[in-house]
This record gives structure tokens, C-alpha cells and sequence, in this order.
């Protein structure tokens, strides 16, 4: 489980790396939210100015990596949630930390070199452009078909009843949900405003059907990625054991849309500058505008959106913090990162406690608390592995479980352990609600002990 909360961490970390590095790019005449013609975003004095904040992504990425080390710490490790939680939110912060100062350094330098642009924007509209809309992208057919197909889990557990009890049929709906998204990311981009920079209209009509063919293959490619994701990662769930290859399909996601997203950029900018280079080096279409992303997040007063694409448009959405539903939803966001934060560490901080109070036997755990009559406990005995199985409503840690689980064998459980004991004991109770309570002590010399304490607490009488 450690190793797996190892690969989760430097996958986090890379795929912030990865966007931080993606904001350097001269895009929309922008480097890292600062409005900079072609000629001076290529100058040796803001080359050098990216190139140290390349060097920043890199160290905050190596450092991050380096202190995840530490959850192969036994003393780190037993808060190993918790503590990966701070390392993402640490790296998050230095990446925005790395981001805003060397903004600052474009801003400083961009006001000794009297780099000024017009503060007015010129826009060109072509309506002939307009009408090119849908005739040259990928067909929707594709992103709609994913969406269907994406339902294939779900169908597959509703008529296996042994499979329900080891992955919930509610949880096979979120993929769906998911790969709805890509459908309204696929028309996003077959919908995207298309400069027309040229005075040429065959050329402004040309460009427009060569972008939006670019815009919706890497929407369809993206799609696409989503549901090899969500049939790999169902069929982990449902067939293997291994945590590490739950966690492979997510990889392989983020790499692709990584990929995917590295792919539309490169196409778009040899596009515009086949199209449009000799429009694109006299500066006429650039115009001075303030950077619409602060705090990491987008924000946008005079764009009505709540919801827009992500600065890597084929990543997926994020909400528009200027807009008072876009602020209701953030503030929601953040409160459910703070029950997060608070839940994992309370979890993973607090230990069981197991107390016998003259015909009950009373568990106390975070959220999870459960006493038991004497009565109830048809047999104890004791057993040297977990059966296979999924968490329906409880914790799942790296170093402890507790809560409500489906094991197989034994049906509805109530989950009391520490994973690298080795030793857990099994309480048979009366019914099926839970039909079984499992657990067990820090050590197997302790887990012996509470054995024989719960054997002779049986013996005696009531």
C-alpha cells in the first residue's frame, strides 16, 4: 500500500510539473500570464528568465519526490495519507510560489524595456469563417459512442451478483459521469473561436478547418483515453489484487492526455504560423491584456462562464472564481478539501481502542465506533491473511482499515486492523449485518494476547 501511495504522490507531482512547464510556452501571447509579442518572448533576456523557472519546476519536482521517500519511514509511514497530503498541497504551493515570482521578473523586465502594446483589442470577424463550423472536426459520433460504451461495467455488475459484492454498482456510474465530460469537452473545442488574421478569406477559411480537425481529434483522443482508463481500472478492481495496477490505469491516463495535450499545442502553433506568419510578425493582432488566472485558479470578471477549460484545454475543466457561483463553488471545493485533510489525518492518526465492559465488548475508532454483546458472538477464531475484498463505507489506509467491508467468504464485515500484522482475529456474530467483526493489535505478540483476553471474556459469565 505504500508503494502505491509512493506512485500516486510522484504522479501527482509530475502532472503538476508538467502544467506549471506547459504555462512557460508563449501562448496566446502570453509566458506566464504576461502579454509578450513573438520577437521579445524569443529575447535572451526572458529565454533566461524561463529557463530559471524551468529549473525551479524541476527542484520543487525532485523535492517533492525526495521527502515522499519518507513514507518508507515506519514513523512517517503510519500517517503516510496524511503526510502525502501536505506534500501535495506543499508542491502546489511552491509551483504557484515558482509561478508568481517569475512573473514578477517578466513584468519587471517587460517595464525597463518599454515592451507596450495597445491596451485596445482589434477584433476581425469573417463570417465566412463562421460557416466552415462542423464541416472539417472529427465526427461526435466517436466521444458519444465512449460515453455509451462507458457504461459496460455497470451492466456487467448488475447482472453478477459476485461481482456486486466486491465493487459496489454505484461506484461503476462515476466513469460514466466522467466520460460525459469529454463529450462536452469535444464540442468545447470543435466550438473555439478562430482568429482570422488574414485578409484573405480562403486562408482564414482554411486555418479554421485545419483547427478545429486539431481540436477535435485531441478531444476524441482524450475521450477515447478516458474509457481504456475506466475499463483498465475495472477490470484491476474486479480481477487482480494488486494495488500497484489499480493505480497503472491512472497513470497511463495522465500520460496520455499529457501527451494528447503537448500534441494540440505543437499542431496549433505550426498551424497559425503556416497560415498566418507574415500577419502574425508585423504584431497587429496583439493587444496588452491582464492574466486571467490568479491563485492557480481562473479568474475572469467579465467572462460569464462558470465553467472553462483548464490553461491545458484537453485537461478537462475548472470554474471561473469571478463569477458569484463560480465563488460559491470554490468556497465548496475548499471546505471539502479541509474535511479531507482533517478526516485522513484524524483516520490515520487515531488508534483502536478495544475495551471489555462486563457483557459487551465496545470498539472505539474514528467515525466507526461499535459494541458488541456476548450474546451475539457465535465463535472467535483466528486467521493469518485478509480474504479479498472492497471497502463499502469506512477507511482504507496504508497502514490500517476500519469500517464497513464486503470480504469474500465472509459477506458484510466490520474491518478493524493493521495491515502488516499478519495475524487478525475473526468474531462470528448472529445475522449478516455485520455477519463478521475482524481485528486485530499493533503486533502479533499483541494480537495473541487480545486473543485469549476475548477467549476467557467468552468463558466467563454474563
Amino acid at each position: 500500500m505504500l508503494l502505491s501511495l509512493l506512485i500516486i504522490s510522484w504522479l501527482v507531482f509530475a502532472t503538476i510539473a508538467t502544467v506549471a512547464l506547459f504555462y512557460k510556452n508563449h501562448h496566446d501571447h502570453q509566458v506566464l500570464g504576461v502579454t509578450l509579442s513573438g520577437t521579445h518572448a524569443q529575447s535572451p533576456e526572458v529565454q533566461e528568465i524561463i529557463k530559471g523557472y524551468k529549473w525551479a519546476c524541476y527542484l520543487v519536482l525532485l523535492l517533492s519526490a525526495g521527502f515522499s521517500l519518507l513514507l518508507l519511514v515506519k514513523a512517517v509511514g503510519a500517517y503516510g495519507e496524511f503526510y502525502m497530503l501536505v506534500l501535495v498541497l506543499t508542491n502546489l504551493f511552491f509551483n504557484w510560489l515558482a509561478i508568481h515570482r517569475y512573473r514578477q521578473k517578466l513584468l519587471t523586465l517587460k517595464k525597463e524595456k518599454a515592451w507596450t502594446y495597445s491596451r485596445t483589442r482589434v477584433v476581425t470577424v469573417d463570417m465566412n469563417v463562421a460557416k466552415e463550423k462542423g464541416k472539417a472536426g472529427v465526427s461526435p459520433v466517436w466521444t458519444l459512442l465512449f460515453f455509451l460504451l462507458s457504461f459496460v461495467p455497470a451492466v456487467f455488475l448488475f447482472f453478477s451478483a459476485e461481482a456486486r459484492a466486491i465493487y459496489p454498482i454505484g461506484f461503476s456510474l462515476i466513469g460514466p459521469f466522467c466520460q460525459l465530460s469529454t463529450v462536452f469537452l469535444y464540442y468545447h473545442m470543435r466550438n473555439r473561436h478562430v482568429p482570422a488574421l488574414s485578409e484573405n478569406t480562403e486562408i482564414n477559411k482554411a486555418y479554421a478547418r485545419t483547427e478545429e480537425r486539431i481540436n477535435t481529434t485531441a478531444a476524441t483522443l482524450s475521450s477515447l483515453s478516458m474509457l481504456v482508463f475506466w475499463f483498465l481500472f475495472n477490470f484491476f478492481i474486479l480481477y487482480t489484487k494488486s494495488s500497484i495496477l489499480i493505480v497503472l490505469p491512472a497513470v497511463i491516463l495522465v500520460t496520455k492526455l499529457i501527451v494528447i495535450a503537448y500534441w494540440q499545442q505543437k499542431k496549433s502553433r505550426t498551424a497559425e504560423n503556416h497560415f498566418f506568419g507574415t500577419e502574425l510578425k508585423d504584431g497587429s493582432d496583439l493587444f496588452e491584456q491582464d492574466s486571467t488566472w490568479k491563485w492557480g485558479c481562473y479568474y475572469n470578471p467579465n467572462d460569464s462562464r462558470i465553467f472553462v477549460p483548464k490553461r491545458i484545454a484537453g485537461m478537462g475543466w475548472t470554474i471561473n472564481i469571478a463569477h458569484p457561483v463560480g465563488k460559491g463553488m470554490g468556497l465548496g471545493i475548499l471546505i471539502l478539501v479541509l474535511v479531507v485533510f482533517i478526516s485522513v489525518f484524524y483516520g490515520g492518526a487515531k488508534d483502536y481502542v478495544i475495551t471489555e465492559n462486563g457483557s459487551q465488548i465496545s470498539i472505539d475508532a474514528a467515525m466507526y465506533d461499535l459494541s458488541i454483546e456476548k450474546n451475539q458472538i457465535l465463535s472467535v477464531s483466528t486467521i493469518d491473511s485478509l480474504p479479498r475484498g472492497s471497502r463499502t463505507n469506512g477507511y482504507g489506509g496504508a497502514n490500517k482499515s476500519f469500517g464497513h467491508f464486503n470480504l469474500d467468504g465472509y459477506g458484510k464485515c466490520m474491518l478493524y486492523v493493521y495491515k502488516q500484522v499478519g495475524q487478525y482475529i475473526v468474531l462470528e456474530l448472529e445475522g449478516d449485518s455485520p455477519g463478521y467483526v475482524i481485528v486485530n493489535d499493533k503486533t502479533p505478540e499483541e494480537t495473541e494476547e487480545l486473543y485469549r483476553d476475548i477467549q476467557q471474556w467468552l468463558a466467563t459469565g454474563v
